[in-house]
């Protein structure tokens, strides 16, 4: 393991030159330039996430540095890593709002609950999210609502030596009221919980879960185009099958690039994206899309010409947007 002797802190200008020696070129960006970027825009870790997406010599006087590397391909990944992670929250928070509707919707016409008892029994089963929701209950935001709906009293906590809010009663809570209070990942659990009930079928719980994975990516500004090689995860069936209906990916393109997590977790967004969200408002947010991806990622295309990696993760993604949208 790694520690502070083998990694010690470096200058930026330290940065710069072990960069050169890597075999990182600065033909479009001066090195002082670069480091003001560094100091100011961007920092080096994040910035040179994004070489994970470049091969190294393996032999020859450039053994071990990166092939056809410039400073200026970091950066601009970089960037449109950002705008990237922008389209996805929007997406998510689309999906989210949508999803709910939907589901309430179902609740409303089922005979089998009247909208209390699935929370209880679900309540009950995760006694977890009870704790998360204790946790919340001073939020300015969701506060009222969990005072109204649960009953709480004020414990001390012995162990933390500290007050606290403790649940002791969730009989008067209904689905439409868990809804605004559950996190997205606790969403989907009680989403899972409710369809496993009932006869019919609805989207896939695996799926959420990928659409769920690249949601908190963007939320914590995750690098999320920092690594596109492949073999890291393998598609649900269900977005396997979607993908062989595109006639211009072949059976191994589509397995090859759905192995590849950021691609597959993008993908089961489309996918979902274009199940439940309604028309009007996926009206707006596939122009954003079309617009990053067929505008303002080939401002600098010329960047990415001589990378099959980056060109053919692109080049698959544009098929699916078109399929879908």
């Amino acid at each position: 393991m790694l520690n502070k002797i083998d990694k010690p802190k470096q200058s930026s200008t330290q940065i710069i030159n072990k960069m050169k020696d890597n075999g990182i070129k600065f033909n479009y960006i001066t090195e002082a330039k670069a480091l003001e970027y560094l100091l100011t825009k961007n920092n080096y870790f994040r910035t040179a996430s994004y070489r994970k997406n470049y091969q190294k010599y393996c032999n020859g006087s450039n053994i071990g540095k990166y092939i056809n590397l410039d400073f200026s391909y970091l950066q601009e990944l970089s960037i449109l890593d950002m705008h990237f992670r922008f389209l996805i929250s929007k997406m998510c928070s689309d999906i989210e709002h949508d999803l709910k509707v939907r589901m309430l919707s179902d609740i409303e016409m089922d005979s089998t609950t009247d909208g209390y008892d699935i929370v209880n029994i679900f309540l009950c089963q995760n006694n977890y999210i009870i704790h998360k929701i204790e946790a919340t209950s001073a939020s300015p935001f969701t506060g009222n609502l969990i005072h109204k709906y649960f009953t709480i009293q004020r414990k001390y906590d012995l162990k933390k030596h500290k007050s606290k809010n403790q649940i002791i009663a969730y009989d008067d809570c209904p689905a439409w009221v868990l809804l605004e209070i559950l996190t997205f990942g606790d969403f989907i659990r009680f989403y899972e919980f409710y369809y496993s009930r009932q006869q019919y079928s609805n989207i896939p719980i695996a799926v959420l879960n990928l659409v769920k994975s690249l949601r908190n990516a963007a939320a914590h500004n995750n690098c999320i185009l920092s690594n596109l090689s492949h073999g890291s995860s393998k598609a649900p069936k269900e977005i396997s099958d979607i993908i062989s209906q595109i006639p211009s990916i072949n059976k191994n393109q589509r397995r090859k690039k759905l192995s590849c997590r950021p691609m597959l977790e993008f993908v089961s967004l489309l996918y979902v994206y274009n199940l439940i969200v309604s028309d009007k408002v996926k009206l707006h947010r596939i122009k954003e899309l079309k617009g990053l991806f067929f505008d303002r990622m080939l401002d600098k295309k010329e960047f990415f010409k001589n990378n099959q990696l980056i060109k053919s993760n692109y080049d698959f993604i544009c098929k699916v947007i078109n399929f879908f949208f």
